[in-house]
């Protein structure tokens, strides 16, 4: 459409057209856009920007649903495609973002301190810094992790940890999610879930378990701060008053 023919219908029936995302893309969808139609509005091609008239959708925290560690066990066992059951490692055991995790190179992994450096994403568009200045970030190596690692760092010469078979790094997790993740959660009988939430259910584990605090879950999955894990995930765990100890003593 030409600039000067937009209409807030217009931008409306398309916001409201968008329904495989979440309210938060819608907004950072809209701020895009306004940004665009504003220097049209500077140039004087418009006198109105239309955004402008467009009530902004509210920001609802999405609701997650965690693999339980049966189906994270099945999921890893019934994986025979070896970069697949690595990538499933790596997405179950450090909680790091698809493109992330095949964005990694072997400089990133520092088996010495058992520690990688989180620097870089890659999706369909290429590849970048990750998706904020929090998300550069250090992961520990767990001891589950570990032994994959170590499988796939020797496994070939490239620079990249994940390659092809054309000794290529992946552009995206397409192939994963296609080829295996939907056909083994199928074939498993278990409710499909995009890969998205082994990210998810690292982090409530990790909280349920207390192995970390809100605070220290932040900074392993790259938040600025806490609002995400608390909005998220610490509001999912709403089953803290069933197993809370009624035997404590407050006052000593």
């Amino acid at each position: 459409m030409q600039v000067s023919d937009i209409k807030p219908s217009d931008i409306k029936k398309w916001l409201y057209s968008l329904t495989d995302i979440g309210s938060k893309s819608k907004r950072i969808y809209l701020s895009i856009l306004r940004g665009v139609l504003q220097e049209a509005v500077y140039d004087e091609v418009i006198f109105r920007n239309p955004v402008s008239l467009i009530k902004i959708p509210k920001y609802t925290a999405p609701k997650i649903a965690p693999f339980n560690a049966d189906e994270v066990q099945k999921i890893m066992d019934y994986a025979t495609n070896d970069n697949y059951r690595y990538y499933l490692a790596f997405a179950f055991y450090t909680g790091m973002r698809s493109g992330e995790i095949i964005a990694l190179k072997k400089s990133d992994i520092d088996l010495e301190n058992m520690i990688i450096t989180v620097q870089r994403t890659r999706s369909r568009f290429g590849e970048s810094s990750p998706k904020t200045t929090y998300s550069i970030r250090e992961v520990p190596i767990i001891e589950l992790l570990k032994p994959y690692l170590i499988e796939l760092y020797n496994k070939h010469d490239n620079e990249y940890l994940f390659v092809t078979q054309y000794n290529k790094p992946y552009m995206d997790n397409t192939v994963f999610q296609s080829q295996f993740w939907k056909p083994s959660l199928k074939e498993l009988d278990i409710e499909y879930r995009r890969p998205y939430n082994a990210r998810h259910t690292y982090a409530t584990n990790m909280l349920y378990n207390n192995l970390v605090t809100p605070v220290q879950l932040a900074q392993l999955l790259g938040h600025a701060n806490t609002q995400m894990v608390f909005d998220v995930y610490v509001n999912y765990l709403d089953n803290f008053n069933v197993n809370f100890d009624r035997s404590i003593q407050i006052y000593r």
